[in-house]
């Protein structure tokens, strides 16, 4: 029997380094805000409910790269301080009976150093699906958790919804609200949720 040549055994001995890097992590906490501005006043809703799935590929403790990356939110989690009424008028608008389900899946990372990265993805809001891209601020625990955060203004006629309205169209909320977000995750199964 042929012995296998060096550079076989080398390139064997890579890519079970890199497949052991790649560890599943699972939500260990998160905080998710929609912001936007109204005719009346400024207006905040938080998210109630995150589902994640996630894989890193750490090195020494190092991110090098996201190879999943995919958040699920019910719409009907997303809940107002000025209650029922707000809430169901954000649920019409977005389509949340037919479109149950707001997704982010990450398609490529960028990133900068050990504090920051690039995040580019498919977000999908009232079935309508768009590609974004928005920076990241990183942070490390000392017990291998990663809290992710920042924050990704978006229109809400690009993705076909319109602008809640009240008292016959004299109080109406601006186009545009910002999503602020954090999670935390942590080395464990790939599936976690946070409520």
């Amino acid at each position: 029997m042929k012995s296998l040549p060096i550079y076989a055994i080398a390139l064997f001995v890579f890519i079970s380094t890199v497949t052991f890097a790649q560890e599943s992590y699972q939500l260990a906490a998160s905080k998710l805000s929609v912001a936007g501005t109204s005719t009346l006043h400024d207006w905040e809703s938080e998210v109630t409910e995150v589902n994640v799935q996630a894989s890193l590929d750490m090195v020494d403790g190092q991110l090098q790269a996201i190879p999943g990356f995919m958040v699920k939110i019910p719409a009907k989690s997303i809940k107002s301080t000025k209650g029922r009424i707000m809430d169901n008028k954000t649920y019409g608008a977005l389509k949340a009976d037919d479109h149950p389900t707001i997704t982010y899946k990450l398609t490529s990372t960028k990133i900068q150093d050990d504090s920051k990265l690039t995040a580019s993805g498919k977000l999908t809001i009232a079935g309508q699906t768009k590609t974004v891209s928005f920076p990241v601020k990183m942070k490390k625990g000392s017990d291998g958790a990663i809290t992710f955060s920042g924050s990704y203004s978006l229109l809400m006629s690009d993705y076909g919804m319109d602008a809640p309205t009240a008292l016959m169209g004299s109080i109406k909320t601006g186009d545009e609200v910002t999503i602020h977000f954090s999670c935390t995750l942590e080395p464990g199964k790939a599936t976690a949720n946070s409520k």
